[in-house]
């Protein structure tokens, strides 16, 4: 992976990559692969925050997309539901846009591990202008399926 001085570093240390926007659906599909070092029990759970990073951060780059990087998404509330626990391995998150306004925006996530959810989210997330270039494809969305 590439760094970039815009990329966060928790997403280069996950391996974080966008696998798929899909701007007809509105929603993103995106990997991470998280280590020992995002877990507890020896190693072997992963932590409760780093699970919230990962859904939170598949909901706001959807977010970035849609608005074409002209404003950031700074989460109002991040609602999390833990089904089951997870371990230090590939990760797919899955964002959806509930819906999506002028200054507001809710969004959706599920986290799955080996085809089992182990995680939902919602959030209610604030649009705030700040134009930016796109850093996503440059970085952790190189590879990434666009689908129109």
């Amino acid at each position: 992976m590439s760094t970039s001085k815009n990329l966060p570093a928790y997403l280069e240390k996950m391996e974080a990559e966008v696998l798929e926007m899909n701007f007809k659906e509105q929603t993103l599909k995106m990997s991470f692969n998280p280590d020992e070092f995002f877990c507890h029990s020896d190693g072997t759970i992963l932590q409760g925050g780093f699970i919230t990073t990962m859904l939170d951060a598949s909901m706001a780059f959807l977010v970035m997309q849609l608005v074409d990087f002209k404003k950031v998404p700074l989460s109002i509330d991040v609602n999390v539901n833990f089904l089951s626990s997870g371990g230090p391995k590939l990760t797919i998150a899955v964002a959806r846009i509930n819906k999506i306004g002028k200054s507001i925006a809710f969004s959706s996530a599920d986290l799955f591990q080996n085809d089992e959810l182990i995680a939902t989210a919602s959030s209610s997330i604030k649009l705030k202008d700040f134009e930016s270039r796109n850093w996503i494809d440059d970085t952790i969305g190189k590879n990434v399926k666009i689908i129109r």
